[in-house]
Formats: structure tokens, sequence, C-alpha cells
């Protein structure tokens, strides 16, 4: 079973073995249809608005006739208006320009990380109406989802009168994104697979999406429709990395866990009990607040070599770096992108070094934002 796309034009199929392929519309009901191109219709208004019927008819290659009734059910649910198109010309009626109502229907990202909470409420339009922050101090489990679960609380209360669609959660640990559960947190006691979306699907009544911090931090970066072949690495104590090919984040438990990767055979003790490994070489780069420049010496070489070895691996045109380290950047930028390219052709990577404050929760309200367009039900 899959998607079929054909000059513009998609449906939902099934391909036999003899290469066969049958449409399944007789085989899912038509209100399945019916959400499917809704979302897809939503989805075009979203990325390519204002546009114009006959260019939502292009886009989607839907008929005049099922464009016209999914667009009125828009209409009808409020998720978009339409607006004079200024350049219209001829007689008759002007047509009009339709685009995502930003007064109707809003989203919020979350970011669950051990120093704090922050939330990011947007409209489907992408615009942010309001952010917000709160230090945390939890000493075990039920301290910390207490807090997570006031935190989300507060936030939503605040937007029940404009239609809270879905939220998104960014987290760090180990995550089954599948699931939705939170199977480690960093520095909590007792947190052990912990259900986190059915638990807020079930207290607030509205669909949750958990991922990991790194794929939102790359999903806000993306966001516009950068696409191509882009590795995005958060350096912390230890290293988290996301990758895109071809404009689609990859996405799989346990996929880039890459923190005892071997950089330097023989080199600096793990840990976890090997030498040499990323995690090792990064640990000792923050000591008590402040950069250690010893140790940041020592890091360059080896993470110039594991970045080599990534981009190879994916044909990765881009490079981020990001993190907390990356908060001392005048200290080592130059001497990192020195080392790399010493690899690495500057003309065939890009390498960018940004701070990393706001992307993870604005990832994290994009997620919820395409999220709930893929799930609409009218």
């Amino acid at each position: 079973m899959g998607i079929l796309i054909e000059k513009g034009r998609f449906s939902i199929c099934a391909v036999y073995e003899d290469g066969e392929v049958s449409s399944l519309k007789k085989y899912i009901g038509l209100e399945d249809m019916g959400n499917v191109n809704c979302s897809r219709v939503l989805d075009v208004i979203r990325r390519c608005g204002p546009v114009s019927r006959k260019q939502i008819s292009d886009i989607t290659g839907l008929s005049w006739g099922g464009m016209t009734k999914i667009v009125n059910k828009l209409f009808d649910h409020g998720y978009i208006v339409e607006e004079k198109d200024e350049n219209g010309s001829g007689a008759g009626r002007t047509p009009g320009l339709i685009r995502v109502n930003g007064n109707r229907h809003v989203v919020a990202g979350f970011d669950l990380n051990r120093e704090g909470f922050e939330a990011r409420v947007m409209n489907l339009c992408g615009d942010v109406l309001k952010t917000y922050g709160e230090n945390i101090v939890y000493e075990g489990k039920e301290d910390l989802l207490r807090a997570i679960l006031d935190f989300i609380g507060g936030v939503l209360r605040e937007y029940e009168e404009k239609n809270v669609l879905s939220a998104g959660i960014a987290m760090q640990g180990v995550l089954d994104v599948d699931r939705g559960i939170s199977v480690r947190f960093p520095q909590c006691p007792g947190w052990e697979h912990i259900p986190v979306r059915e638990i807020l699907e079930q207290k607030f009544g509205i669909g949750v999406f958990v991922e990991h911090d790194p794929n939102c931090i790359l999903y806000s970066l993306m966001k516009g429709g950068a696409g191509g072949n882009m590795l995005l690495f958060r350096l912390d104590r230890s290293i988290g990395m996301a990758a895109s090919v071809h404009g689609e984040i990859l996405r799989g438990n346990g996929l880039l866990e890459v923190a005892h990767c071997i950089v330097a055979p023989g080199g600096k003790p793990c840990r976890c009990g090997k030498k040499g490994c990323m995690e090792a070489y990064l640990a000792p780069c923050i000591k008590d607040g402040k950069p250690d420049r010893q140790a940041l010496r020592e890091l360059l070489d080896p993470l110039a070599v594991f970045m080599h070895n990534m981009v190879r691996m994916f044909h990765s045109d881009t490079v981020i770096v990001t993190g907390k380290l990356v908060r001392y950047r005048d200290i080592f930028e130059k001497e990192l992108l020195a080392c790399f390219y010493r690899y690495c052709p500057p003309n065939e990577v890009e390498v960018r070094l940004v701070e990393e404050a706001g992307l993870a929760v604005g990832g994290a309200a994009l997620i919820a934002a395409q999220g709930a367009v893929d799930r609409l039900r009218i």
C-alpha cells in the first residue's frame, strides 16, 4: 500500500507484486478519503497561501467540485478565510485569495529539559502568540511528572476559547517516539518508561506528539522548506544528533544514538567502559558552568573526525552545530572549522554554529501544527 503521486496528483493505492496498481477508494470509507483530502488542501493553503481556488485545484489535482466542497467545509470550521485579490482584473466578481485563519485554532510546543520548561503557543499561520518559561526543581519521578502536568495545564487553560488542536513535546533522554514513551530522563531517579503521550492526551484531550529535542531543533531550522541533506549535532555533556535526507527527518528508536562512537582509539576513558568515545571528549568541556579551554582543545580534532564521518555516511551538504557548548563558540569556532575542513573541502559542506535558544520549543510547536493538519477530522 502506498501513495501514488503523478503530475501533482496523489491517491491511496495498492501495489501488487506484478506491478499492478489498484485504487483503494472502494476499500476505505468515503469519510476517510474526505479527511485525507481536507488535510491535503489545508496543508497546501498553509504552505502556499494566500492562494486562489484554481491554484488549490491545480496543486492538489482535485476536481473543481471536490475542491470547492472541501474549501467550504474548511470555511465552516474556521480554518481558513478569504481576502480580496488586489491584482484581480477583468469583468465580474474578483476572485478571492484563501489563507489560513490566524484567529482560530492554535497549537502549543513544549521543551521539557532538566534545566527548566519552555512553551510556545502559535496559530496555524506560524505566528507566535505567547512564550513561557519556568525553572523546575524535582527530586524524583512524581515531582517531575506533577511539574510537567502543572506547566502544560497552565498554558493550555489560557487558550481554551481558541481551540488548542495539539501539542508537541521536545524531550531529552531516551525516547520511544513511536509510542510516545519517555524511557529515561536525565538525572531523574525512578523515571523509566513513562507513557508521556498517553498521560497528556488523557489529561488534556488533544493530540500529542513526543519527539527528541535534536529533531525538534532541526525541524525548526528547516522551516520554510529548507531541504537537502542536513546534520545537526547538539553538544552538551554528551552529544545529540539529528539528520534529514532529502528534506525528511530520519526517525527510529536508537537510530542516531552516537555518544559512544569511537573517535580516538585508545583515547580518553569513558563512563561506558570504552576509550575514545565522543562523550568522553565532550563531558569535561564545561565545568562549574564555565568552559574548560584545555578540554576544548582536546575535543576539536575528535569532533571534526566524527563530523566528517557522519557527513560521508549521510551525504550531507549542511552541518549545524548547536547546544550549550556553542555559547562559547568564540573560544573554538575557528579552530573547529579548520580541523573539519582538513578532512572535508569547504565548497562541499557548509558548517554553521547556531545558538539553540528557542529552537527546540519552536520545532515542537511546528511539529504539533503539522500533526494537527495531518490528523484533521471535520
